[in-house]
């Protein structure tokens, strides 16, 4: 006889993934995908820096800008952005330097977040301390609403004057490039798309200027091939004749006397000699020997 225990229990529990492994499972998605997202932004990012730099390094080059590497350093490329824009009209006045309202009004704009937000939580805890301790929890919560309230006025405020700061200098950028009403387009939409000021920029940094709207550039000095004219000092005309008179006339050389040549045996006997050479002499000396000859005829004739 065998003995022996077999117990077989059954709860009706199918078999599968237990909640805890599910709920892993969509940990891991989410992170995953939250991950991936946050990449993508970085690339972005990172592209739509060196686009942007790449454009205003150019276009400050093309304007005779004195500081073009100011393209590459943060807050610097607002300012150098703004100072391209040039002054701008803004109903009866004029905006002499928006790129510096383009680096001021961010950095205003975050200490006033910054000092609602820090005043929130100030507000916060007082209001929990006084209902914990006197019950007054109606007017703390509404005094904690008031603030979030300011807060969110405060980042949309700041958010549409950066913007429309934005249009103004981007458009007084393109019209120099492009038409009037491209260069609406262009500015507009450089707020709602993503990239697309960078890559517009870029873009119109290789466009020519419009006719009449070239920039204003110093004149350059001609270049010839390496080889630069050395400069020279400049003289006044009182040294100058000082200088002409100082220097000694050269003497004038005295007229060279032509002497006849009579043809010599030895030259006719020359093979060497040039017959026409030769009949040149004759003709001078029968020359000379007429004039001579009138002289002397004159004289006895009186």
């Amino acid at each position: 006889m065998e003995y022996g225990n077999d117990f077989d229990f059954s709860y009706g529990v199918p078999d599968g993934p237990t909640m805890s492994s599910s709920g892993s499972d969509i940990f891991s998605v989410i992170m995953t995908v939250y991950l991936l997202v946050i990449v993508a932004a970085v690339m972005i990012g990172i592209v739509k820096y060196v686009f942007k730099s790449i454009a205003l390094y150019r276009l400050a080059q093309r304007t005779g800008n004195a500081n073009p590497w100011m393209a590459w350093v943060p807050f610097a490329r607002s300012y150098l952005q703004g100072d391209l824009a040039g002054s701008m009209p803004l109903k009866k006045r004029r905006l002499q330097s928006p790129g510096l309202w383009k680096v001021l009004i961010p950095l205003i704009g975050t200490a006033v977040i910054a000092g609602l937000y820090l005043l929130f939580i100030v507000v916060a805890g007082i209001g929990t301390a006084l209902s914990y301790s006197t019950g007054m929890g109606a007017g703390s919560l509404t005094l904690i609403w008031v603030m979030v309230f300011l807060l969110i006025l405060a980042a949309v405020a700041l958010q549409a004057i950066e913007a429309v700061l934005d249009v103004l200098v981007n458009f007084h950028i393109y019209h120099r490039l492009t038409s009037h009403n491209m260069a609406i387009i262009h500015s507009v939409l450089g707020i709602f798309i993503p990239m697309y000021e960078a890559i517009c920029l870029f873009i119109m940094s290789k466009k020519p200027y419009n006719p009449g709207m070239e920039p204003n550039l110093p004149p350059q000095a001609p270049n010839f091939g390496g080889n630069p004219i050395p400069p020279t000092m400049p003289v006044s005309p009182a040294a100058s004749e000082t200088l002409a008179e100082s220097v000694s006339p050269m003497p004038a050389e005295a007229p060279v006397q032509q002497v006849p040549v009579t043809p010599t045996e030895s030259s006719a006997q020359n093979p060497y000699v040039n017959p026409m050479q030769v009949q040149g002499t004759e003709s001078l000396a029968k020359d000379a020997q007429s004039t001579e000859a009138e002289p002397t005829e004159n004289s006895a004739e009186k």
